[in-house]
């Protein structure tokens, strides 16, 4: 699990004005909660007082209040209010807790995990179908006992479609074509030409001519995890499925997805739409939950890959690029350490202006040391010996 970026805590919707939700992400829990103006804010979830769960509150007077005393926290982490104090009495500058900046885009609440600024901070992915009024879109949420990032790199791997999902690929023909990969950043894209199984169902009434190649479109961006599939089965039909992956903790994956078509767009093709996309990650699941090891490898050489693995090659060096900047929590240090015996929060963007910084109570997640991957990522790639020094 990473720090320093966009995560997605929940749909916009499921939180209202006034309302709140505890949510978890990397291990650790937070509460999301609408002020009356119907602004999202999203704190730690650590009162700093007793430690209760601000999440078990409610909202009052567009701030959060804690359930064990009353402390309110205003969407800047900020407490402003203490019942048990006198009118006038100063609120201490250390009662505050980290709040993380928010946006909401595609129906989705995207939090930001991390202290960077927000000029350094990644885009959010595009998503141009979603407020095309040509398109159709439907969405869901699928629960996953499985990594996030291997979740992730399940949705960009072109050749097990062929093997996994009979309504994808055929398994007498599962050839993945050259193809060239586009890369900047944050994400890596591809098209790719598949043959198709035999039309059944609908397709089967709708396309009564002879089987022909299928264009599809997919790659990933590091914001939300955000894995992109675009099937063309014509040349003006088209369907994008827009997933999210959200590290509940390193098991445990919420996906949230979209399925946006351009055909069939009346509300009664919904059901079917719904049924095909539940049932690919259904067919997913049965190899994902059973892995092995359950955690994405840092390191290239730890599997073997081959040149149709391009996309997922991408996802990994991504991944380690940003392992390498220190981002990546130390989740065997978190469950040695600090589960059960100390609170520890992501640091927020506040923590980087000292003013701010020397006021926050708890401590932060301990990191990955970044500098020994690197070198680690050198030495492999040097056939196992050290690097030169001008490397």
């Amino acid at each position: 699990m990473i720090k320093n970026q966009w995560y997605v805590a929940e749909y916009s919707d499921e939180i209202p004005n006034g309302g709140h939700k505890r949510v978890k992400m990397l291990g650790l829990e937070f509460v999301v909660f609408r002020d009356s103006k119907g602004k999202v804010s999203c704190l730690s979830d650590v009162c700093i007082h007793r430690g209760a769960s601000l999440g078990s509150g409610m909202v009052v007077d567009d701030a959060i209040e804690c359930p064990y005393h009353g402390w309110r926290f205003n969407g800047g982490g900020k407490c402003v209010k203490i019942p048990s104090q006198e009118p006038g009495v100063k609120i201490p500058p250390r009662a505050k807790v980290d709040a993380y900046p928010v946006l909401e885009k595609y129906g989705m609440i995207w939090v930001f995990m991390g202290d960077l600024p927000e000029a350094e901070r990644p885009p959010l992915p595009p998503f141009p179908e979603f407020d095309d009024p040509a398109w159709r879109c439907i969405r869901g949420t699928y629960e996953w006992k499985a990594n996030y990032a291997r979740i992730t790199e399940n949705g960009i791997d072109p050749s097990h479609a062929a093997f996994v999902h009979p309504s994808f690929g055929d398994k007498e023909a599962p050839q993945v074509h050259e193809f060239t990969l586009e890369q900047d950043e944050w994400s890596a894209y591809a098209e790719l030409k598949f043959v198709p199984p035999e039309y059944k169902g609908m397709w089967k009434f709708f396309r009564k001519a002879k089987r022909s190649m299928v264009t599809v479109r997919n790659g990933f961006h590091v914001s939300g995890a955000h894995v992109r599939i675009q099937i063309r089965p014509t040349p003006t039909w088209s369907t994008v499925i827009f997933d999210v992956n959200t590290p509940i903790d390193e098991t445990t994956t919420i996906t949230r997805w979209i399925m946006a078509r351009n055909f069939l767009t009346q509300k009664i093709w919904d059901g079917d739409s719904r049924r095909r996309t539940l049932r690919i990650f259904e067919q997913d699941r049965v190899i994902m939950e059973k892995v092995c090891p359950e955690l994405l490898p840092v390191y290239l050489h730890e599997e073997v890959s081959v040149k149709s693995d391009g996309i997922m090659v991408a996802w990994r060096n991504k991944r380690r690029e940003l392992i390498e900047k220190g981002w990546a929590l130390d989740v065997d240090a978190m469950e040695r350490d600090v589960q059960g015996k100390r609170a520890m929060v992501i640091p927020s963007p506040d923590r980087a202006d000292p003013k701010e910084a020397k006021d926050f109570l708890l401590k932060t997640v301990p990191l990955v040391d970044g500098e020994r991957v690197r070198a680690e990522a050198l030495k492999q790639r040097h056939g196992g010996s050290a690097p030169a020094a001008a490397e």
